[in-house]
């Protein structure tokens, strides 16, 4: 659990006097000021924080050196879950104060900040910050510890998040692999019954065209039987030719 943001910077009425001996220049924008602060510290405790922030920032407008004003508005904005707005405040705020009690308090908040705004290397180091100018200051020492712990689980969970992105990488390249191979086997099988369908229809064919061929001792046999048939007839002709023949010559005598 993170340690609560220190609030106790915020300006009370009893730091008015001296703010009012630096404004007594102009005594109309020092009132205006101080009735403007203490109705936002009136918001802040009733925990209207938009309100809060809209009356320090319409003073700071008026003093614009009155740098704890920057203190109040990054509180403000914190309890109003504007993060990075608050660590644009507590910024500002740390380059205008030089008590090392303060400074440490204003680094804890900016690392607060940090942290809730999921920025971890900036908040531990906002927190080491607080810790070299107050070793006592336990609160930073605890948060450090627990962005430091969220930074290192982050860590983890991205290494295995890559590693799972690789195995499912993986995984996927032997798939489509396989996927390959498959339809490489199909090709393959495919062929070969189209190859085996060709050859059975060769031989299929094979015995039909063998029954249209004729040896070369078939044809022979076969010529000589026409021949044979066309000799048997000739002889007939010449036969039926000599009894005619015949017959006039008969007639004749």
């Amino acid at each position: 659990m993170i340690s609560n943001m220190k609030s106790f910077n915020i300006i009370l009425l009893q730091s008015l006097p001296a703010l009012v001996l630096i404004m007594a220049i102009n005594i109309t924008n020092a009132q205006e000021e101080r009735k403007i602060i203490r109705q936002g510290n009136k918001n802040f405790k009733e925990k209207n924080f938009d309100q809060a922030l809209l009356n320090y920032k319409k003073a700071a407008e008026i003093n614009p050196d009155l740098m704890e004003l920057n203190n109040n508005i990054g509180i403000a904005n914190y309890r109003n879950d504007n993060f990075n707005d608050a660590a644009s405040s507590f910024d500002v705020y740390l380059k205008n104060i030089t008590d090392n009690k303060q400074k440490a308090d204003a680094f804890y908040n900016l690392g607060n900040s940090y942290l809730q705004a999921k920025e971890y290397n900036k908040s531990i180091q906002a927190y080491k910050n607080a810790l070299r100018l107050d070793p006592t200051h336990d609160k930073s020492r605890y948060n450090m510890a627990v962005a430091t712990k969220i930074q290192q689980q982050q860590q983890q969970n991205q290494n295995n998040q890559n590693q799972d992105n690789q195995q499912n990488q993986q995984n996927k390249d032997n798939k489509d692999n396989k996927d390959n191979k498959d339809q490489d086997k199909n090709k393959d099988n495919n062929q070969n019954q189209n190859d085996k369908k060709d050859r059975d229809k060769k031989q299929q064919d094979s015995p039909q065209q063998q029954d249209n061929k004729m040896s070369k001792e078939e044809m022979e046999r076969f010529l000589e039987s026409l021949q044979q048939k066309e000799r048997d007839l000739q002889e007939k002709l010449n036969k039926e030719k000599f009894k005619i023949q015949k017959r006039n010559i008969e007639k004749d005598w």
